[in-house]
């Protein structure tokens, strides 16, 4: 049987977890090609550990990737509402319970790497994949293909580009100059301005110290530590902890975060992602409880990565023309929703639907396309507001002179109500105005 003839050509940039996500998604359509161009010498996941949340985890069962995802476990994840999060005030000596955050079916944690080769294996053969090409830019023309240009030189056409290609998108730039050029045409001079300044991240003022633990090396100092049976977050005066069991139990998941309220806003100047020393963590948590002190100790002769938490301020779209962005590259946030992978999915699965619609064709992409904006756009911002005032929290910065066991419970309860979307909620009716948007705009 002969291959039907392509509606579309599709070119993706970044072969992370959204961008691969996406291939996966557009690849059931047949009459879509994909290509996939990754940055790197090889497709591979940076980063630790990815939380999955009720709202992502019905987005994988859509895509059909629940079950790939659920043997990544060593339990099956139910559908009730149970602790998910135990919460700790950890920096003094006798830590004190702040109770739990409940969510529908827990939390799911994933090793990156291991839920980053499912979709690599799961891509068909037709979707085509190739490495080490980083996208310089690219100039898309009325009734022209996009024509994209690579660091080493070389060349590829599209009909449609999608920038997975995060923090230091080449394909936001672009985007937000093309759209600065034509606001400009319009003498809209500060207008224009203001777009070219979304372009460059900012910092945070939050650095993140991650590294995976040997469940053993922990068992052997505290077997019957917290954080075999359950995710804990221990929450500090400016400086927290995450940690949470991965890869079947095989690991923990250990994150903490380092918070610099007065350097928010600014551009960060050094290396973005460095390794640091086992005794610099440590002392960041010296005269924390004994279970800190416990996971601390484990960190001795590991790797640990220091990561500059950059983000994006607020893009007012994610598409222009016959082209757009997703994840990190549209909207990366604080870290402090474990939604950051999440909302990547969210995209990519708004995204594939609204092209794989029979109303999406050559001519019909750029509306389409500013579908996928208005639907995703909001949503992420408010994802985005959420993370920042969970940071606050998780830093202790809204508890006040008042650490009694009831203010302590409210903070808890603020968390948990800033978290529902996430762990209560699921995305269908997202997916439900995106279509209706969609037959009603193209359909006139």
């Amino acid at each position: 049987m002969s291959k039907p003839p392509s509606k579309f050509n599709i070119a993706i940039c970044g072969g992370g977890v959204g961008g691969l996500t996406l291939a996966f998604a557009l690849s059931k359509s047949p009459d879509i090609r994909v290509d996939v161009y990754e940055a790197a010498s090889k497709f591979a996941e940076v980063g630790a550990g990815i939380g999955v949340w009720w709202r992502t985890r019905q987005i994988l069962k859509a895509l059909g990737l629940e079950e790939d995802v659920v043997r990544l476990l060593s339990f099956r994840p139910g559908e009730d509402r149970v602790p998910s999060i135990q919460y700790r005030k950890g920096d003094q000596r006798e830590g004190r319970a702040m109770g739990p955050m409940y969510s529908r079916g827990g939390l799911m944690g994933l090793h990156r790497a291991e839920f980053h080769e499912v979709l690599l294996n799961r891509l068909p053969s037709q979707c085509r994949t190739f490495t080490s090409k980083r996208l310089e830019s690219y100039t898309q023309q009325p009734d022209a293909p996009i024509q994209l240009r690579f660091q080493d030189g070389s060349t590829a056409t599209c009909d449609i580009l999608i920038g997975a290609d995060g923090l230091k998108s080449a394909v936001r730039k672009k985007m937000l100059q093309e759209a600065a050029a034509e606001v400009e045409m319009q003498n809209w001079d500060a207008e224009a301005a203001e777009l070219r300044s979304l372009i460059e991240p900012r910092f945070s003022g939050v650095f993140s110290y991650r590294t995976l633990i040997p469940a053993e090396r922990l068992s052997r100092i505290a077997p019957r530590h917290r954080v075999f049976s359950s995710p804990v977050q221990y929450l500090g005066k400016n400086k927290h902890i995450m940690a949470y069991p991965i890869s079947r139990g095989r690991f923990i998941n250990f994150v903490a975060f380092e918070v610099n309220p007065d350097e928010e806003g600014t551009h960060f100047g050094g290396a973005w992602v460095s390794n640091v020393d086992s005794s610099h963590v440590s002392n960041l948590f010296r005269s924390w409880e004994k279970e800190v002190g416990e996971l601390v100790q484990c960190l001795y002769g590991l790797t640990i990565t220091r990561w500059v938490v950059n983000v994006l301020s607020t893009l007012p779209f994610f598409a222009f023309g016959n082209v757009a962005v997703m994840g990190d590259a549209a909207h990366a946030m604080p870290p402090f929703q474990g939604a950051g992978a999440g909302q990547a999915m969210e995209d990519a699965w708004i995204l594939a639907a609204l092209l794989s619609h029979r109303l999406a064709t050559r001519d019909t992409a750029a509306q389409v396309l500013g579908i996928y904006s208005r639907i995703r756009q909001p949503l992420a911002k408010e994802a985005w507001k959420r993370s920042r005032i969970n940071g606050e929290h998780f830093a202790l910065r809204r508890l006040g002179p008042d650490a009694s066991p009831l203010r302590l419970q409210e903070i808890t309860k603020d968390i948990q109500e800033n978290f529902e979307w996430v762990s209560e909620m699921d995305a269908e009716q997202d997916m439900r105005r995106a279509m209706e948007l969609l037959r009603a705009e193209l359909t006139a």
